[in-house]
């Protein structure tokens, strides 16, 4: 599954709070880490000696008898330096903790998880500050909606599954028709018109789509649960299904917006990873293939194999 993954530190112990989790799923998919430290090009000699020895003891303290981990340091501006490490070195994963920025602050200033989640092209799992640190991954929850960004979520979640022996939860939220969509028709042209009934059927047939997608992962032998909920707020509601699950990680798709666009148009996924007590795995919808709807990303060639059987 994941072959090498990039845990970007900066010496603090918030940082080092990813590595845990890092290693967990370095563990679970037979991985490699690599410890990257970045400086600044204006720090003394002596910082860089001691920074050095202390970026050695935490790969030393990390590593296992079944665990590869390789600690780096670099020198220049933070993200470029983890982009050119996570090219140079194939990574396929991002373990990283997110500074928690909201609103136009964020807007102006940037993140650096927001803009290496949005240039490097690989999946970014995040902790947000003050959530849960997870060792183990037993529980996933996975937001579906029938897109293909819900297809590559669904698709790494089988996958972190089948590595971890982890539960998978689907969840597809269904937002109620807005009362201003009624003002704008005159339904009463239509007979027996219901605006409830309309309602119940999008969320009955939402319950159908989770519980077939349920059923064939269950013939897969993976053990998964469903539940379609209807509720005006989507990302609230995908972290309050996290949290009733206890779920050790949410696994969904983002158009990794950035910037004034972010800020203005909003974002369910970046709503979640703020929100959320347990990291979020964040996968690029921008992966998918514009033209056909179809990713080529492998794991999606997993889930396909797996709902076939």
């Amino acid at each position: 599954m994941f072959k090498r993954i990039l845990v970007p530190v900066d010496g603090t112990p918030q940082s080092n709070a990813a590595l845990p989790l890092a290693r967990s799923m370095a563990q679970a998919t037979g991985a490699a880490i690599t410890v990257l430290r970045v400086l600044r090009p204006s720090e003394a000699p002596g910082h860089r000696a001691r920074t050095a020895e202390a970026l050695e003891t935490v790969a030393t303290e990390l590593a296992t008898a079944d665990l590869q981990v390789e600690p780096v340091l670099r020198e220049g501006e933070i993200v470029p330096e983890i982009l050119e490490v996570a090219r140079a070195r194939s990574v396929d994963l991002i373990v990283m903790r997110s500074h928690g920025r909201v609103g136009l602050t964020r807007a102006v200033l940037g993140s650096v998880t927001e803009r290496v989640l949005a240039e490097s092209g690989v999946p970014v799992l995040l902790l947000r500050p003050g959530g849960r640190r997870v060792r183990h991954i037993r529980t996933l929850l996975v937001p579906i909606d029938g897109s293909p960004g819900g297809e590559v979520a669904l698709g790494t979640g089988v996958g972190l599954a089948q590595a971890t022996g982890a539960s998978i939860k689907l969840v597809r939220v269904v937002v109620p028709m807005p009362l201003e969509a009624y003002a704008e028709f005159d339904y009463g042209r239509i007979p027996d018109f219901d605006p409830t009934a309309w309602d119940e059927e999008a969320l009955a047939s939402a319950q159908a789509y989770v519980n077939d997608i349920s059923a064939r992962l269950q013939g897969a032998g993976l053990a998964t649960t469903g539940e379609a909920r209807m509720a005006p707020e989507v990302a609230e509601t995908i972290v309050t299904l996290g949290r009733e699950a206890n779920a050790d990680l949410i696994v969904m798709s983002t158009q990794a917006l950035t910037g004034a666009a972010r800020a203005l148009l909003g974002s369910v996924a970046d709503a979640v990873v703020r929100r959320a007590r347990c990291p979020v795995l964040l996968l690029h919808r921008n992966e998918i293939d514009t033209e056909t709807g179809v990713t080529h990303k492998p794991l999606l060639a997993t889930l396909v194999e797996v709902l076939d059987r």
